[in-house]
């Protein structure tokens, strides 16, 4: 099964960082899709077009997956992250979202905040999964999107604020995001919640499951072709690539070899487990 996994989400689909303003219109058209009707529900949406794109993206790195065969994108999750340089001070989590008394969560900078995840109603069918395992799979690709920003982007610390269902999804991955408050009504009922690097470190550890096996794939696929990475860097405000541990992970790959364990990758984090 995890063959059969790895093949559907690398081959059948591929994750692909959001530089083109083609990606941007592809990122727009499904969250018009299905985050548009689906927080309508809840609230009124004064302004579409802002909604569907607006200053929190141009902080924020966004990934899309694309179905291969029909060319077609099916789904997007945006990394929005605050650092000494970003002009937004302020996660949507807590600006948007009235997450109130986690400051003393956000002061250690870089952290981000995964969000915006949208995944199409309308995929192809696959003999070997079901339905409700191709959404959990396809799921799952999204969120390591972000795995793959981690390590990139040593991040203090991820923010999120999801539905238990997805919280369960990564649970079944080692990956433990701790409750930081209550539920807040933001389209719908929502939870707050972190991941702190050092608990991002160990799950990456112990995670050699899709989500690890995506991971490595994805790091190798940008050490063969860095390019649009590089000019993604180059071209954002916020950004530098003494930020970007790319060249350290390609390093890693070619001294030990293309199934290098994920922990090699992170040994140079110097984190202190015991704080």
């Amino acid at each position: 099964m995890l063959n059969e996994a790895l093949h559907l989400l690398t081959q059948e689909y591929t994750l692909i960082l959001a530089t083109t303003k083609e990606d941007i219109s592809a990122v727009k058209k499904i969250r018009k899709e299905i985050l548009l009707p689906k927080y309508q529900n809840f609230a009124t949406i004064e302004d579409e077009d802002l909604f569907l794109f607006n200053k929190d993206d141009e902080q924020s790195f966004i990934y899309l997956l694309r179905h291969n065969p029909t060319q077609t994108f099916v789904g997007t999750i945006r990394v929005f992250f605050l650092n000494s340089s970003t002009p937004i001070q302020e996660m949507p989590m807590q600006k948007d979202g009235h997450v109130e008394g986690i400051e003393y969560l956000t002061k250690d900078l870089p952290i981000c905040e995964v969000s915006r995840l949208a995944l199409s109603t309308n995929l192809s069918t696959y003999k070997n999964f079901s339905t409700l395992q191709l959404r959990t799979y396809l799921s799952m690709a999204l969120m390591a999107a972000t795995r793959i920003n981690f390590f990139l982007y040593h991040y203090s610390k991820i923010f999120a604020i999801m539905e238990r269902s997805l919280q369960r999804i990564l649970k079944r991955q080692n990956v433990y995001f701790e409750q930081i408050g209550d539920a807040v009504d933001y389209y719908g009922m929502r939870f707050p919640f972190v991941i702190k690097k050092e608990n991002f470190l160990v799950s990456g550890e112990d995670t050699e499951g899709p989500m690890g096996m995506i991971t490595r794939y994805y790091l190798k696929e940008l050490c063969q072709n860095p390019e649009t990475l590089w000019q993604f860097i180059d071209n954002h405000p916020y950004l530098e690539r003494s930020d970007i541990h790319l060249d350290r992970i390609c390093q890693v790959f070619k001294e030990h070899g293309n199934d290098v364990d994920l922990s090699i990758l992170l040994e140079d984090q110097k984190v202190d487990l015991t704080a």
